[in-house]
């Protein structure tokens, strides 16, 4: 069902083309002139110019995809087990608690299109959503994180919590996984591609190394050490501490192989 152009497609309405000639504006000379210019750049084993892939805007949102799956697969991954180990309650019991975060998850993400028209409304730039996005689920999952052990005497507690944090994480991916379509024009695939492995290397790291800390430290299922938990709940949330520091110091809304032929001819 796809098409290479609006003007190509069998399902677009003549409302909606006309939409698009009106609201879709021609790239700019000095645009077309860098496009042109990023040719001249090796792309090389990698796919793209090393300029580009190490440039600090393409970290900034590799950073905050690594550590968002990082952190919100943690709810995934560990809940059951904090639920059963720390709180004791069994998982044919605590079926209701584990479900509940993954609705606040899909309210706050239903709710970000509505954000995003509030803070375009209120002045703010493209960057600044991407960024405030970003650093506020990520540091508001973080603080909510840091909650969770010392108010563990209250299954329902910690459910509000839970529930909180992954709200937070529903509001994330707005800011750095839309940022995916701002860094590039020209290598689009292969950054995604890079971005998404990276993203999966988290997520395949993240159980081995909360699971060691828990082993390191003495944790089992009938006696919870305290320092083991507060210790995986500060690993999860001090990594999304630092993307966020990262995203908001180095995040960018312009393409990346542009900013690197600009700096190129400052240099010349």
């Amino acid at each position: 069902m796809a098409s290479a152009t609006p003007s190509d497609s069998w399902l677009i309405s003549a409302e909606e083309k006309a939409f698009l000639q009106q609201k879709v504006k021609a790239k700019k000379p000095a645009a077309e002139t860098a496009k042109r210019n990023v040719g001249a750049l090796q792309s090389g084993a990698l796919g793209m110019p090393w300029a580009v892939a190490v440039h600090p805007g393409l970290w900034a949102v590799f950073g905050a995809h690594m550590a968002f799956n990082f952190g919100a697969y943690y709810l995934t991954n560990w809940s059951g087990t904090y639920y059963k180990d720390v709180l004791g309650v069994p998982p044919e019991e605590a079926y209701l608690h584990l479900m509940l975060p993954h609705i606040t998850n899909l309210a706050a993400k239903a709710a970000n299109p509505s954000i995003v028209a509030l803070l375009a409304s209120r002045g703010y730039t493209l960057l600044d959503s991407r960024r405030a996005f970003t650093c506020t689920g990520f540091i508001l999952a973080s603080l909510l994180l840091a909650l969770v052990y010392p108010l563990r005497s209250s299954v329902w507690l910690s459910t509000v919590l839970f529930s909180l944090i992954n709200a937070a994480f529903g509001l994330a991916p707005s800011g750095f996984k839309a940022n995916y379509l701002d860094i590039t024009e020209e290598y689009v695939g292969v950054i995604s591609g890079y971005g998404n492995t990276l993203g999966t290397v988290a997520s395949l790291g993240q159980p081995k190394l909360l699971a060691y800390i828990l082993d390191s430290t003495g944790a089992t299922p009938t006696s919870t050490a305290s320092g083991s938990w507060l210790l995986v709940l500060a690993t999860v949330g001090g990594v999304n501490v630092l993307a966020a520091a990262n995203y908001a110091r180095h995040a960018t809304v312009v393409p990346i192989e542009n900013l690197v032929v600009g700096e190129a001819s400052k240099e010349l």
